[in-house]
């Protein structure tokens, strides 16, 4: 029999939290108490997607869900560092990441610019030495493993954020931790409850040392959620100060948005679901009626946001975007799930599996509102439609005194065809898409989009590459300054129906229902077929040939059905 929780749920939501069950249940190791997932032949074992499971199983009350749920919070919970004098205490580790290096690394007297003056030494130590490699013909063959060596020797020297630890890992877990809490504790055992709540104390205070260092900044979704669990657990465990800092740190998150109308991550699809998500918790769970006003105003402004750049007609939101996974937003984004849940399944029915929707039984508990206006544009063509907006963009390895530089976003949005470019963009994340394109093709989409990488495919944050696009109507201008002491490459990557018979000339790309005439002040590049439905277009710069340091791009796009 169901949970008193699950019965309370609409259709829609009985219906993802089922979808996960489904998914997740043939995915778990008993054994190991965790969800595994097999990737490149290994079985990886997540932390997040395990506690995702564990809330389905006491929603659906499934046989055995309590035994269960228990076994994977204690699994879970074995995998959290108690190092309170460290950068990573709190933090849950990934299967198979060693502990950290600790008693190496003093951020408290490093300050706000210690990470980022490091980040900037290594990389230039790096760059130098892949140089000499360059230059020593007797090691050519063996570069990229010696290169590999070198990062291997930093990592376990000392901890490095995102390779060696996720600082993100706490507030994703303690989402959790805070929804079995509020609706199942009398269902587990007073000692789970008490490992728990001991727990959130120190993902909460490694979470707080963070946000107070700037250490580390916090993006806007894990901003999100940081207030919520502040607010929640300093009702829970009785620190009121947390409580107080959740209401300071909220205000200063809408007072910032307030000043362009626009987050961080601005017009990202997978991130900006998470924000809205999150913010239904604020809503339906905030201590105080201020808080739960500031979630609304950002809520709402969130939706409006995003609605502006989605096409109805190709069910996807047009570029450019701060930070990115897959382009086509079914693939990694909650926003599906979320409309779906919201709208109804006969105004929206479309709610397939992807990456995000294991947290389904995380965001059923908490609430989804979209503005009127909102919901009209999700069905509301869109023809001949352009779009300026300016946002600050939050660069996480960026100097601390200017990591939010002035972004300006131009796109244009027609039933069959839409264009996003950026401009003014100092992130030096490989999420980065400053040039995107959608078109329908057949019976499906095509995409283009522009990245950068090493020259062996790594793609690893860069200091500093900028970028600056704009699009009008069906054109696109980009400007590339690489100011990076090493070869980078940049690449359109095209993935369509039948991409792999392309015609790929100098001034003329002739892609499936799409032609792109091509003004390049580049270097001749090299197109590769990467599979039937994906072909990239690479040109490399040479720190040694100081020409192709600056590459300029001019597209004219036309739709051909």
């Amino acid at each position: 029999m169901a949970s008193r929780q699950y019965e309370r749920l609409s259709h829609e939501g009985r219906v993802l939290v089922d979808q996960t069950m489904e998914q997740l249940d043939p995915l778990y190791d008993p054994a190991r108490g965790l969800v595994g997932m097999f990737y490149h032949s290994r079985r990886y074992y997540d932390n997040r997607s395990s506690m995702y499971y564990a809330l389905a199983l006491l929603l659906l009350d499934a046989p055995d869900c309590v035994e269960k749920s228990e076994r994977i919070i204690h699994a879970v919970l074995d995998t959290q560092i108690d190092a309170p004098e460290e950068i990573f205490h709190g933090v849950y580790r990934h299967d198979g990441a060693p502990v950290p290096a600790g008693g190496v690394l003093d951020y408290r007297r490093l300050g706000l610019y210690g990470r980022y003056f490091a980040d900037c030494f290594y990389e230039r130590l790096a760059d130098a030495f892949r140089l000499k490699l360059k230059h020593a013909p007797e090691l050519a063959e063996h570069a990229g493993r010696i290169e590999e060596l070198l990062r291997s020797a930093l990592f376990e020297s000392t901890p490095v954020v995102w390779e060696t630890y996720e600082p993100n890992s706490r507030e994703f877990i303690l989402m959790c931790l805070a929804m079995l809490l509020e609706h199942f504790e009398s269902r587990l055992a007073p000692a789970t409850v008490q490992r728990m709540e001991r727990s959130a104390r120190l993902a909460l205070a490694g979470a707080v040392e963070r946000s107070r260092s700037g250490f580390t900044p916090l993006n806007t979704n894990i901003q999100c959620m940081h207030v919520f669990e502040l607010d929640y657990f300093g009702v829970r465990l009785h620190v009121p100060e947390y409580r107080e800092y959740a209401l300071q740190y909220a205000r200063g998150m809408l007072n910032r948005y307030r000043e362009f109308h626009a987050a961080a991550e601005f017009n990202s699809p997978t991130y900006c679901s998470v924000d809205l998500g999150t913010l239904g918790f604020w809503r339906r769970y905030g201590s105080c009626e201020e808080l739960r006003q500031l979630g609304a105003e950002l809520e709402e402004g969130i939706w409006r946001d995003m609605m502006a750049f989605y096409n109805p007609a190709l069910r996807n939101f047009c570029g450019p975007y701060s930070r990115a996974y897959e382009l086509d937003h079914s693939v990694h984004t909650g926003f599906n799930a979320m409309l779906y849940w919201a709208l109804g399944g006969e105004k929206y029915p479309w709610h397939d599996w992807s990456i995000e929707s294991d947290s389904n039984p995380l965001l059923v508990l908490g609430s989804v509102c979209i503005p009127p206006d909102a919901q009209t544009a999700v069905f509301t063509p869109k023809e001949d439609v352009e779009i300026r907006r300016q946002f600050r963009e939050l660069s996480e390895r960026g100097d601390p005194e200017r990591n939010d530089a002035l972004c300006t976003a131009t796109a244009w949005i027609t039933p069959e065809l839409m264009l996003g470019a950026l401009a003014g963009s100092e992130n030096p994340s490989h999420q980065l898409h400053p040039l995107v394109i959608f078109w329908r093709c057949g019976n499906g989409i095509g995409t283009l989009k522009l990245l950068r990488c090493w020259p062996d495919g790594g793609m690893h944050h860069m200091h500093t590459v900028f970028f600056n696009g704009a699009v009008k109507k069906s054109h696109a201008d980009m400007d590339i300054r690489t100011d990076v002491n090493r070869d980078v490459l940049y690449f359109f990557e095209i993935e369509c129906p039948g991409a792999a018979g392309s015609v790929i000339l100098p001034d003329r790309w002739q892609l499936p229902g799409l032609t792109l005439r091509l003004r390049a002040d580049a270097p001749a590049p090299r197109v590769e077929k990467i599979s039937d439905q994906v072909i990239r277009i690479s040109y490399l710069a040479e720190v040694e040939k100081p020409e192709t340091m600056r590459m300029r791009f001019s597209l004219d796009a036309e739709y051909t059905g």
